[in-house]
């Protein structure tokens, strides 16, 4: 079927963002008597919302965190992002080659966030408004109701729509969806290894540097 649109996952895709967020989450937890390393929290946590790591950490430990948690892991990380955020190499040149007029992002993290990692990066003019986050449709991923509803606000069906995402969480969301989507490996620290868990959650191909990712949308629209 054609490809008429594209729709990316913001962190660990547009913008090298998860160790900036990890760092805060191990934060959070050791504040709460939790210890855990960045490596057990990103492989524990990628991909997933804030909430759903808090409730987890609720039911493993039996303890509450309090009711403003979300809101200051949000604030700690906008400063971190003003002072460290970077876009993933390559990734304005990447949306200039594929040649879209636009695109659209579909995110598990606050729209707040996705707006200021955009701006940030340099990369609003790519994306506009076309944001659609867990804070827009019922459940996050690894559910498919963020991708159903990108594609509903561009009046495209979800199987024109290609995504492009980091995370098992985000990959088994588009395919739940019915979106073709190609795995991003190369903000992750093992690859290899990566790239597998994503073919085996519905992952078409994966590539691991975002220079690659033009002539793969081309292949594919070619054989649509």
């Amino acid at each position: 079927m054609k490809i008429r649109h594209i729709i990316f996952d913001c962190d660990g895709v547009l913008v090298d963002s998860e160790p900036l967020s990890m760092r805060i989450d191990v934060e959070i937890l050791g504040e709460h008597g939790i210890v855990m390393s960045h490596d057990d929290a990103h492989h524990r946590f990628v991909g997933k919302t804030f909430a759903a790591m808090i409730a987890d950490m609720e039911r493993q430990h039996g303890i509450t965190f309090p009711a403003n948690t979300s809101a200051e892991k949000d604030r700690r990380l906008l400063e971190l992002y003003a002072r460290e955020l970077r876009a993933v190499d390559g990734m304005a040149d990447t949306l200039k080659a594929i040649g879209m007029p636009f695109y659209s992002v579909a995110s598990n993290s606050p729209a707040e966030r996705v707006v200021e990692a955009l701006r940030i990066s340099g990369l609003t003019p790519f994306f506009g408004d076309r944001i659609t986050t867990f804070e827009d449709v019922k459940h996050g991923k690894p559910e498919p109701d963020v991708f159903i509803e990108a594609a509903r606000r561009l009046d495209t069906d979800p199987a024109q729509c290609l995504v492009i995402e980091d995370s098992v969480t985000g990959v088994t969301a588009a395919q739940r969806a019915g979106c073709p989507v190609l795995g991003f490996t190369g903000t992750h620290g093992q690859p290899t290894e990566h790239a597998t868990r994503l073919r085996a959650a519905g992952a078409g191909l994966t590539f691991n540097a975002m220079g690659d990712l033009p002539g793969l949308v081309a292949g594919l629209i070619k054989h649509a």
